[in-house]
This record gives C-alpha cells, structure tokens and sequence, in this order.
C-alpha cells in the first residue's frame, strides 16, 4: 500500500514537472522583443569584481543583434522626421522615443534630433544604420529611461555633430554633449561613429557608460567620452581627440563603488591637451593595443632647473606649468586613488607624468612604452611591479613613489634625474628639503631585469634600498652632484646582481647583508666602455657597458667570496653580453686592468665619498663637468643605440 502510494506521488510530480517544462518551451517561443530585450539586459557575463567596483558587463552591452522586422523605423531628411510606430512621436525633425523597444534610425538632417524620454524602468535600442545629424543643440539626449543602448549596425557609418553654443537642460542638468545620456549608456555595434562635440563635450553620461564595440571617433572641444559613474570599454576601436581630457569618470561623491574607469580590451586613440585617461577612484586596464599623446607630447614637458648650494645641497625648481591647477595636468593614465595595470600594450607619449595615481600604482603585466616631458610612472603612496615590460625612454624622474618595490618583469629607464627615486609627497614636494632623511621611503627590489641610465641619481631613496634579487645595471651621472647609488639612511644588498657605475663625487657603497659587494675608484673612462669584474680566472661575473663618462663602480653578486680576489678590466669585450654591455659568465677579451682587489671582508671600498647611506640628498661640490649645461645636471644623452626592442 504504502509502496502504491509513493508510486502515485512521485508519477504526478513527474507529471507535473513535464507539463511545466512544456509551458516554458512554449512560451519562450512567442516572447516578445521586448521580453527578450529586458532578459538579456538582466543576465550578466562573466562577473568581475575588484573590491565594490562592479567592473562586469551585461550580456547585452555586447549584443549587437536585433530584429529589424520588429523593430520600429525612424527616417530623418533635411526637412522631415518620419516614424513607424506611435512609440517615437515626431515634431518637425525631432523624434522623442516614448516606450521601450528597438528603433533603427537612417537618413540625414542638418537640424535633427532624438530624444529618449520612456519609462525609468524602460530598454531602449537604438540602431544606427547610417545616420548624419547634425543640431543646434544637442542631436541625442537621453531623458529618462533604465538603459539605453545605441547600437551601430553592420557596415554602417553614421556622424553625430552638435551646435557650437546651446542651453538645452535636462530639469536642471545641462546638456552639453553631442551624446548626452541622463541614464546608463551603452554603445556597441560594429559599424562606425564620428561625434562632433563642437560646444563641449563629445559623449556623456551623467551615470555609467560602456563602450563595447564599434569603430568610434570622437572630437571634442573639451571632454572626448564621459561616463560620471563609470566608464567601461571592451572590443571597441575608440579613437578620440579632445581639448580637454580624453576619457574619464568623474564621481566624486561616492569613490568606494563609483569614478572608475575599467578597459578590458580594445583599441585606443588618444590624443589629448589634458590627461588622455582620469579616473576619480580605481583605473583599471586588463588588457588592450592604447596609443596616447598628451600636452604635445614629451617634446613639450615641464621645464626643470636647478639651483646649486655649493656643499649645501641642491633644489629643483619648476617652470609656471607645475601640478598648480588640474587644467595643466596632462597626463597619460590619472587616478585619484589606485592605478592597475594587469595587460595591454601601452604607448604614451605624455607632457606630463606618463602614469600617476595619487596613491598606488600597480603593474601585474602588460608593455609599457613611454616618453615623458615629467616622471614615467608616479604614485603618492607605493609603487609595485610585480611582472610586466616597462620601457621608458625619456623621463625627468623615471619611477617615483613613497614606496616602491619591484618584485619582477623588465624595467628600462633612461631619466634627466633621479632613475628610481623613493621619496613621497605630489610631484614636486620631496624635493623641498634635500637633506632630510626618512625611513618611511623604502626603494626594494626583489627581482628582474632593471636597467637605469640617469643624469641625476640611479637608484635613489630618501630612507632605505634594498637589494634583494634581481639584475641590476646602473649607468649613472658623470657629474659630481649626484650618484649611481643614494640614499637617505642604508644601502644594502643581500642577493641578486648589481653593477652600477658614475662619478666618485657622491657614489655610495653598499652594506653587505649575507652578499659581498665592492665599490671602487678608478681612472675616468669614456662613454662607450665596457667594464667587466672578472674572477682570478678571468670569469665575467658582471658587466655593462657605460653611455657617459664614468670613474666609479659599485658592484655586488653572489659570485663575489670572502678571501677571493677580483679585476676590474675595462674596454674588453664579453662574451654573450646583451645589448646594455651585461653579462655574468663568460671571458672578456682585450682591455685593461682597472682595479684589482681582495675581498677581506664582505665590502671592499676604495674610493667614492659615502659609505652605506647618510643625509638623503645632499651633495656635494657642483662643478660642471665638461659638457654640463651649468646647472648640476647633463641633459640626456638619448642614443641608446642597442636598447632592447619589447
């Protein structure tokens, strides 16, 4: 009885549930494009998160299809609007979408304009198939609606252009952009854009903007592409040349969730008179092929000089274009809070600081390829590179924060200052009180490939450098003012490999911590010699070839033993050495001995003027040495022929 009884129970459940997976199949086949519009919006991609920034993007920020038998039809002339469907009324040549649904909209005018004013829990799609309009205001505004989507259809080429002076509102929001959206934005598509933003700005949304497909150009007399909460982009070929800054997100009020910017991938553009990309909070890039110039480029960078102390010290100062105002800034990537660089390939050619986040920097991978009129990379707070290839070509400072660390990747700077400078405050700041030493400033390298050429310092921290691991080659100053090696408290090596060469003036040994290491005088040697420390079988344990003038070297590696002896040889040639002149095996052939010494102890020191740290920044006697332009610092010498191509 009992066994009858389950039987019955569990048949009308299957039943049941048969009957209810038949009704779904049924229906789902008559939804409307509505429906399936509104389901598509709701389900969400792959979900990314960093900390409360909600960097996903719905499945249909992408989805560029839609049918075009159902879709309403809106045509525009020179004179005339014409609708399909009462759901778009017109008057004269504006056209005011009413309810949700797609709309595909052809044709030209030279005074049109679309307006989305639907329900706030609305969807709206709007296709361009290869529009040109043209307004006195604003030619596409989004009143109220939850979402709208513009989507650019295949093989289609549409133009977007506003008035040059308009005062269209939205309540009490101005409008003020060739696409304005009061909502969330989403473009996607792709066919092509051009907007003209001839009053101010090109594209905006007062909410969250993404950009995840299509060919988009945009000019703007100010801002290129805003999104005020967010900004994110994906798939897209953006290309834009804005007055003003390029892309960005611009939330103040709420920085814990909203101001982000987030690429994922695409193609990008940028040419900018302010910062190509700003964010308010995180900016995170994961991938991507950018291709930046802002301010004119590095040619029109910051004019830096110095004023020489004598014994004292010595001060940089700036020209009028310092961080004064945001309006000078022209930045590559800007954050207010944390920059990420997880991929892409970056090529910036900025004014100003290529990078620079008012509090951390990070780079997870990626190439990096910049020239800089300021610092290369710059964070307030810290700096880490964990993996990556970062090649600066010009810089004034190469990679500045309070706090850097370098865990691994390729690093090349060549700077007029300082390579890599520990130091803290906004650009400018730490360099008011030269002789002021903190332990709070730490430069610790833990591992890669690091290349410096540096008319200022090579490696420089106002508290403490350690070496930890990693390769090494430091070309210093030939002047005396400034050293391959500085700090403010302790210099020490404890692994890794480390060669760095520059004038006696201000050199600064290294403290051994459980590796050996040697610092000595030699006589001056020209630009372009090769000097090699040899074991006393003529082994290479390092190498690097010099870009100036130089009569100091510092080096440490695991090879180097207590009781051991060593040669400097320089003008030889190394076998295998890369293109810096570097290698740690092998035979020089040819030069001469330089230098010999016997390790006694863990440091052996001859020569140079500091010993394992003192007063962070100061210097000594500022005599120009020939070639100097007057002023404590050479320019750069920018030839590096044999630079390694990323």
């Amino acid at each position: 009885m009992k066994k009858r009884i389950m039987c019955a129970i569990i048949s009308a459940m299957l039943i049941a549930s048969f009957t209810a997976c038949s009704t779904q199949g049924g229906s789902g086949s008559q939804t409307s494009t509505a429906d399936t519009a509104a389901n598509k919006s709701a389900a969400a991609s792959d979900e990314i998160k960093d900390g409360e920034y909600d960097l996903s993007f719905s499945q249909r920020d992408a989805d560029s299809s839609y049918d075009e038998s159902a879709a309403a039809k809106i045509t525009f002339t020179d004179t005339s609007a014409e609708s399909s469907s009462g759901s778009a009324e017109v008057s004269g040549t504006t056209v005011t979408i009413k309810s949700e649904g797609t709309y595909v909209v052809s044709g030209g005018c030279k005074d049109g304009k679309i307006v989305v004013d639907a329900d706030e829990k609305a969807k709206v799609q709007v296709v361009f198939n290869g529009i040109d309009l043209t307004s006195s205001g604003s030619p596409f505004v989004v009143k109220s609606a939850d979402k709208v989507f513009i989507t650019l259809a295949d093989g289609s080429e549409n133009t977007v252009s506003d008035g040059s002076s308009y005062t269209d509102t939205v309540g009490e929001t101005n409008v003020d952009a060739a696409i304005f959206s009061k909502e969330d934005l989403s473009i996607n598509g792709s066919g092509k854009l051009t907007v003209n933003g001839n009053y101010k700005h090109g594209i905006l949304s007062k909410d969250d903007l993404v950009v995840a497909g299509g060919t988009v150009s945009v000019k703007a007399v100010s801002t290129g592409v805003e999104g005020k909460d967010s900004l994110k982009i994906k798939d897209a070929d953006l290309t834009v040349e804005a007055g003003s800054d390029a892309i960005r997100a611009t939330n103040t009020e709420d920085t814990a969730s909203k101001g982000f910017v987030y690429i994922q991938s695409g193609k990008l553009t940028l040419t900018s008179e302010n910062d190509a990309i700003q964010s308010s909070s995180l900016l995170r890039v994961d991938g991507g092929d950018f291709n930046i110039t802002t301010g004119g480029g590095s040619e029109s960078g910051k004019t830096h000089t110095e004023e020489n102390f004598g014994r004292g010290g010595r001060m940089q100062m700036f020209s009028s274009n310092s961080d004064s105002t945001d309006t000078d800034s022209a930045k590559g990537l800007k954050s207010a809070d944390a920059i990420k660089i997880n991929g892409g390939t970056i090529n910036i050619n900025s004014s100003d600081d290529a990078l620079h986040s008012n509090n951390s920097l990070t780079v997870d991978g990626g190439e990096l390829k910049i020239s800089s009129g300021d610092d290369g990379l710059h964070s307030d707070t810290t700096l880490t590179i964990n993996s990556g290839k970062i090649d600066i070509s010009k810089s004034y400072e190469g990679i500045e924060s309070g706090e850097i660390t370098m865990n691994d990747g390729t690093v090349i700077v060549t700077s007029s200052d300082d390579g890599f400078n520990a130091a803290g405050g906004n650009n400018g700041t730490e360099r008011q009180g030269m002789f002021d030493s903190d332990s709070s400033k730490v430069l610790t390298i833990n591992g890669g490939y690091v290349y410096v050429d540096a008319n200022g310092d090579g490696l420089d921290s106002n508290g403490v450098l350690k070496i930890n691991g990693g390769t090494i080659l430091v070309n210093g100053p030939s002047n005396d003012g400034n050293g391959a090696l500085d700090s403010g408290s302790s210099c020490e090596v404890s692994g890794g490999t480390i060669i760095a060469i520059g004038s006696s003036g201000m050199a600064e040994s290294l403290t051994a911590n459980g590796q050996c290491s040697i610092m000595t005088d030699i006589d001056s040697q020209a630009a372009n010699t090769t000097v090699a420390l040899t074991d006393s079988e003529g082994n290479v344990l390092a190498s690097i070839n010099s870009t100036k003038q130089f009569n100091n070297v510092v080096v440490s590696t695991p090879s180097i033993k207590k009781g051991e002896s060593y040669k400097l040889v320089c003008g030889g040639t190394v076998d295998g050495a890369d293109s810096y002149g570097f290698a740690d095996s092998g035979k020089v052939s040819g030069g001469t001995t330089a230098a010999e010494m016997t390790m006694d102890s863990e440091s052996y020191s001859n020569g140079g003027s500091r010993m394992g740290g003192g007063m962070g920044g100061m210097r000594g006697n500022m005599q120009p040495p020939d070639g100097d332009n007057g002023n404590g610092m050479q320019p750069p010498d920018g030839n590096m022929q044999n630079k390694p191509q990323f």
